[in-house]
């Protein structure tokens, strides 16, 4: 019995199929990009929360005071520290930032928890207030709202005193970490351009974030806010509850006294 040859496929058919397979690609790929950059963000936001909760337990283990930004070594209430590059997370031996007052404190303790997972860049230039070898950072606390300084008596800038949970009047409305770095152009009014359209430096830390509420440096300073999650920013308020929204939903353009408010520890006029 004769059998039949075995078909294969012509030059027309694999252009079909190749041509079908990069039609396919070119649908999927985009989706895939923009689920993976949701996981970061979602990343992002867990992280937060996480701190947040390590926050609550600090300011429970201290008698209801907040977290200090930094602590300058040889202050008053500064305790001591042995300072490790090889384990700090931020590159600084004067001073101890929060991310190493929580790590220390065994509250906690992963680096990568203080990293934004959209960041890739280790931050070596320090404008967004601190420095790592290793580490992209990108998540800062409000200051001067919640983070205080405790600095020896002879520094020559403004310290700011010590924040307790009771100065809180509605925790729900009140930032106390975002995403945030460095921005390319901080001397604007902070309603123009509209904090949606910040730009992030890259590489430049991020600890913090400047409010209203320190005015001689919020109009010209570093450390903002950033909208890098899809243009929106996230953010943990000092109940814990952790959300995205647009930067002007923050409305730093609002006075203190504004209920609308979410930049301040208070909406009643008490400066921090």
């Amino acid at each position: 019995m004769e059998m039949n040859p075995r078909r294969a496929f012509t030059l027309i058919e694999l252009l079909v199929v190749i041509a079908i397979i990069a039609i396919l690609a070119a649908l999927l790929l985009p989706a895939l990009a923009r689920s993976k950059t949701r996981a970061k963000a979602i990343g992002c936001l867990n992280n937060q929360r996480q701190i947040m909760l390590a926050t609550k337990l600090y300011v429970d283990d201290n008698h209801g005071s907040m977290l200090p930004l930094w602590v300058q070594q040889g202050a008053p209430g500064a305790g001591g520290w042995n300072y490790d590059p090889n384990t700090f997370i931020i590159q600084d031996p004067a001073h101890l930032w929060w991310q190493d007052a929580l790590r220390l404190a065994r509250l906690a303790t992963p680096a990568s928890l203080y990293n934004c997972p959209t960041l890739t860049q280790p931050a070596i230039d320090g404008h967004g207030g601190a420095v790592s070898a290793v580490n992209p950072l990108g998540i800062g606390m409000n200051f001067p709202e919640f983070g205080w300084l405790d600095a020896l008596p002879n520094v020559n800038f403004k310290v700011y005193n010590s924040c307790s949970e009771n100065q809180v009047s509605a925790p729900s409305q009140a930032i106390v970490y975002a995403d945030a770095a460095a921005i390319y152009d901080p001397s604007a009014d902070p309603s123009n351009p509209s904090p949606d359209t910040w730009q992030e430096i890259p590489g430049e830390g991020g600890s913090y974030f400047r409010v209203p509420s320190d005015p001689a440096s919020f109009p010209v300073g570093d450390g903002r806010s950033i909208p890098r999650h899809d243009g929106q920013v996230n953010t943990v308020f000092f109940d814990g509850h952790a959300v995205k929204l647009r930067n002007s939903a923050i409305n730093y353009n609002l006075p203190r006294t504004d209920g609308a408010i979410l930049w301040a520890k208070n909406n009643n006029g008490t400066p921090p």
